[in-house]
């Protein structure tokens, strides 16, 4: 008996004697059983002739549980992604209304108008100590705005 045929795929009868056990080599068998395995064409022909008994369907289908919880857990990064980036920008508005990067950017100025100052008029101290006053009231909001003025728990 020939097991392929000349398209490289299981004849009707090898197919037929291997669903019904008939005389076939432990070799047979595997040769196969291993083209069964990689060849889509041949195992359709092969579920196509079992009996209809020898297919189970499952009790429970888990297309009612499955897809459900897949649209959670999907919903779930989706949310914890926008409540990433509205924790972000959350923070970066209290901290604009605080003019916490007004502070920055007065001491930004001042820098630059202090090394600027610096070059021309050789008044380094005055302009250091003015830069170091701006930051400082910057520092000092931003330390007010972590501040919540608990004290230690009884």
């Amino acid at each position: 008996m020939n097991t392929f045929d000349s398209g490289g795929h299981l004849t009707d009868d090898t197919l037929q004697a291997f669903l019904s056990a008939g005389p076939l080599t432990e070799l047979d068998r595997l040769e196969i059983a291993e083209h069964l395995d990689f060849c889509d064409a041949c195992l359709l022909r092969s579920v196509e002739r079992l009996p209809r008994g020898a297919l189970l369907t499952p009790v429970h289908s888990c297309r009612n549980t499955l897809w459900p919880r897949i649209h959670r857990r999907n919903t779930r990064a989706l949310a914890g992604r926008f409540a990433t980036a509205a924790a972000a920008i959350a923070i970066a508005a209290s901290l604009w209304s605080f003019n916490v990067f007004g502070g920055l950017v007065t001491g930004s100025a001042a820098l630059s108008d202090s090394a600027l100052s610096a070059l021309r008029q050789a008044d380094f101290p005055q302009q250091a100590q003015q830069l170091d006053s701006v930051l400082n009231s910057g520092l000092a909001r931003l330390s007010q705005l972590f501040h919540f003025g608990g004290g230690a728990a009884d």
